[in-house]
C-alpha cells in the first residue's frame, strides 16, 4: 500500500511550541491569575528540559500539570479545577460510555473478526510507560519533510473543546511549519464548514494541507461528533478538499 497522506487528530506534534496552557485555561475561566502564572512557569520549565533533551523530566512536568498518569497523585489541573476530564472542558469526568468499546472488542465474535486469537487485551498503560522518553520529542521535522515532498496530503484537526491538545496550541505549532506553502497558510482565509446546514467547524486549506477545527467536540472528535468526523475523513481519504 503506497502512502498517500496522513491525518492527525488532536496530536501533540511539537511540544515545545504547545506548552502555553496557562493563557488558554485562564481565558476559559478555569484558572485564576495565580494558576495561570504557575502553568506558564511550568511551561517554561518544560521548554527548558526539551531544549536540553531531558525528555523524561519534561514529561514529568507535563504529566504533573495535566494528566497525572504516572505521578501517583492528582494533577495540578485537577487540584485547582476539580475536573478530571482534560479531553473536554465542558465535562467534569470522562463519560462512562467512552470505555464501552473495551467490552465490545473483547467479545469472542469481534476477536475473531480482527484476528487476535487468544492474545490478551491491554489498555496501553505499559506502552505509555515505555514511551515517556518519546512523548515530548517533536515530530514537526517529519511533518515538514512530508509536506516538502509535495506528493502527500496532510490533515490536522482539533476538537474545539479539547484541553490537552487545545486548538490555539495546535495553531502555534502549525504557524511554525516551514514548507513551500507555509506563508500561504499563514495568510489563508478560515472558512466556515457546514454539513447538512449545520456549522460543523472551520477550515484553512492550502495545496496538500488542511487544518480543521471541529465545533462542539473535545479530544475524541469521532466520539463527540461522529457524523462530522466521518464527513471530514471521507473527503480527505478521497483526495477532496474539506470544503
Amino acid at each position: 500500500m503506497n502512502l498517500k497522506g496522513m491525518a492527525i487528530g488532536d496530536g501533540l506534534c511539537d511540544p515545545i511550541s504547545m506548552t502555553d496552557y496557562g493563557d488558554f485555561l485562564y481565558q476559559l475561566g478555569l484558572l485564576d491569575q495565580q494558576g495561570r502564572t504557575y502553568f506558564k512557569e511550568q511551561g517554561q520549565l518544560v521548554i527548558k528540559y526539551i531544549q536540553n533533551k531531558e525528555w523524561a523530566k519534561a514529561f514529568k512536568v507535563f504529566d504533573t500539570l495535566l494528566n497525572g498518569d504516572t505521578i501517583g497523585s492528582k494533577s495540578y489541573f485537577y487540584n485547582v479545577t476539580g475536573l478530571s476530564n482534560y479531553y473536554n472542558f465542558l465535562l467534569q469526568e470522562e463519560p462512562k460510555d467512552l470505555n464501552y468499546w473495551e467490552k465490545y472488542i473483547n467479545d469472542p465474535k469481534r476477536r475473531k473478526e480482527i484476528h487476535v486469537g487468544n492474545l490478551t487485551f491491554h489498555d496501553g498503560k505499559k506502552v505509555e510507560a515505555y514511551l515517556i522518553e518519546d512523548v515530548m520529542k517533536s515530530v514537526k521535522p517529519w511533518i515538514e519533510e512530508i509536506l516538502k515532498a509535495n506528493n502527500y496530503k496532510v490533515l490536522i484537526y482539533n476538537g474545539q473543546l479539547d484541553i490537552i491538545i487545545a486548538s490555539p496550541l495546535t495553531d502555534n505549532f502549525i504557524n511554525g511549519l516551514d514548507f513551500q506553502y507555509s506563508d500561504l497558510l499563514k495568510n489563508a482565509t478560515r472558512h466556515i464548514w457546514r454539513v447538512d446546514g449545520e456549522v460543523a467547524g472551520y477550515v484553512r486549506e492550502v495545496p496538500n494541507f488542511a487544518q480543521v477545527l471541529i465545533r462542539d467536540a473535545g479530544h475524541m472528535v469521532p466520539y463527540d461528533q461522529p457524523k462530522w468526523a466521518y464527513k471530514m475523513i471521507t473527503r480527505f481519504t478521497l483526495g477532496k478538499r474539506i470544503i
